[in-house]
């Protein structure tokens, strides 16, 4: 089944996860580019080189149209990219490693662009969110939507310490996570009254920071 996403799905600016760069310089290689808003927005501010891959030629199409450096239709778990080895000085994956079939290899073998002192990006969805347990232990539902946590297009689903072991698996260790969280105040009620202990149930996703090991 293919799921066809509206065009603003590729749309959005990833802020969240640039914001935790010590600065906007050097090359960047977006993998999941969509229509290149971040990439546009990164040379606005200052980076020297753009590179985007996408999977979706109509998102590519569009990301084309902006003022960055290359763009390129690719599925990165299967295609060679035409970059060199030790290139970029960033690589982001912004919500796209949960959609990959083996994010494991994938991530491994993508690092061999980014130089040695360089920076990985990644936001990823964090499944042990407390509404989406709710829904599947008191209401017997696991359903997917257009987007978020069960997004329909969504293979892969991690916890934060899932998220270390893939990042060890592929050579890479956390520099920085920020949590993105959203919940109610009868939630921060029960999580004061059992000492924060169930704090990482109100993310919604992790935004991580990574170098080689």
């Amino acid at each position: 089944m293919i799921f066809e996403k509206n065009i603003d799905y590729y749309s959005k600016i990833r802020t969240e996860l640039i914001d935790m760069l010590p600065s906007v310089k050097g090359k960047f290689l977006e993998i999941g580019c969509g229509v290149g808003s971040t990439l546009d927005y990164l040379k606005s501010k200052g980076a020297s080189y753009v590179a985007g891959v996408d999977i979706n030629k109509k998102a590519v199409d569009a990301a084309s149209q902006k003022f960055l450096d290359f763009v390129l239709v690719a599925d990165v778990e299967k295609d060679i990219l035409p970059f060199k080895d030790q290139e970029f000085d960033v690589i982001i994956f912004a919500d796209i490693i949960e959609h990959l079939f083996n994010p494991w290899d994938t991530l491994k073998n993508m690092q061999r662009y980014l130089k040695d002192d360089g920076l990985i990006l990644l936001s990823i969805p964090n499944i042990k969110n407390y509404y989406t347990l709710i829904r599947l232990i008191f209401y017997d539902e696991w359903s997917y939507s257009e987007a978020g946590i069960l997004d329909n297009t969504h293979i892969r689903f991690f916890t934060l310490k899932e998220i270390a072991k893939l990042l060890d698996y592929a050579d890479l260790k956390i520099v920085d996570v920020k949590c993105r969280t959203k919940k109610r105040k009868a939630f921060d009620i029960i999580n004061a009254l059992l000492c924060k202990k169930i704090e990482s149930f109100s993310v919604v996703k992790y935004c991580i920071v990574a170098s080689k090991k």
